[in-house]
């Protein structure tokens, strides 16, 4: 008998957090802004990072995720270009949403970015394009720098067809950079809330 009690309070606890959970709209689409800069070359795969909601998620009339409640992810991958050898790539995945005084616990698909590759130097094998590392630490910096932003004019993220900002304009490297304030939307497809622990 009290080998079952283990069992039937997990039963019990799984279906508590399915019963919360259930409120949550299915097909769930977080649109987030990045807090941080992440960078193929200078991110580390298992590293986390935050974000905030950009746009209010509802079930009806009812708000279940706030705009602006805290978001964060985790980088799957992150492949380095090996000083500009090959393209970068980053995998990200969000994790947990702090929203109505509650931690979901969450599972996302994978936004795959992956720079492209560029014709190199057959003697050296660096690119033959120079100003690559230099445009790539101009769009990383940009968005860093507090009041500083591209004037209204979109750019892709490198290697992707991500938009940041509104317009035409666009930038692809090697490198791939998520520079702090782009948007990036994530499909969740399952959500398991919790009280957050003190």
């Amino acid at each position: 008998m009290t080998a079952r009690f283990p069992h039937a309070l997990l039963i019990f606890c799984s279906v508590t957090l399915s019963l919360v959970a259930s409120d949550l709209p299915k097909n769930i689409k977080l649109q987030v802004q990045m807090e941080e800069t992440l960078t193929s070359d200078s991110s580390q795969t298992g590293q986390r990072f935050s974000a905030t909601l950009n746009k209010a998620v509802s079930a009806g009339e009812k708000v279940v995720f706030e705009k602006g409640s805290m978001v964060e992810g985790v980088v799957k991958l992150a492949e380095p270009t090996f000083n500009y050898r090959q393209p970068g790539e980053l995998d990200l995945e969000l994790t947990s949403i702090h929203a109505n005084g509650k931690l979901y616990v969450l599972r996302t698909n994978t936004i795959i970015l992956e720079g492209k590759p560029t014709m190199t130097d057959p003697r050296t094998g660096r690119p033959t394009d120079p100003g690559s590392r230099k445009g790539d630490v101009a769009r990383a910096t940009i968005d860093t720098i507090p009041g500083m932003d591209r004037g209204g004019v979109a750019t892709t993220i490198p290697g992707t067809d991500v938009n940041v900002g509104s317009g035409s304009a666009s930038s692809r490297s090697m490198q791939v950079i998520v520079p702090a304030r782009s948007k990036l939307t994530f499909n969740v497809s399952s959500a398991s809330a919790s009280d957050p622990t003190p």
